[in-house]
């Protein structure tokens, strides 16, 4: 089973009047962010299986996008099949580049 990553990006609140991204360049947004993560969990999770159970980890990445503060805020949410998994995944994660 392979690396499986769902993105659930959205926006909230009302558009302002003189909004930095229209809805076109939001979109846009979303579509490079999609990208740009999906991208780096590949480079980092592509060939990482638990030693134990050969299982991949699966992440979801949540993102709202605020219009009224013009503000994006990501989300991971890692699942795999067992804690000891789960804690070399996140070590992996956290680590630069």
């Amino acid at each position: 089973m392979g690396l499986k990553i769902d993105f659930d990006l959205r926006t909230r609140g009302e558009e302002l009047p003189d909004a930095f991204l229209d809805p076109y360049e939001l979109e846009l947004m979303f579509d490079n962010t999609r990208r740009s993560l999906g991208a780096a969990l590949e480079r980092k999770f592509g060939a990482v299986v638990c030693a134990e159970h050969a299982q991949a980890p699966s992440f979801t990445i949540s993102g709202v996008y605020d219009n009224e503060n013009e503000e994006m805020d990501i989300r991971y949410h890692v699942d795999t099949c067992c804690q000891h998994f789960l804690l070399r995944v996140m070590q992996i994660l956290n680590q630069r580049a």
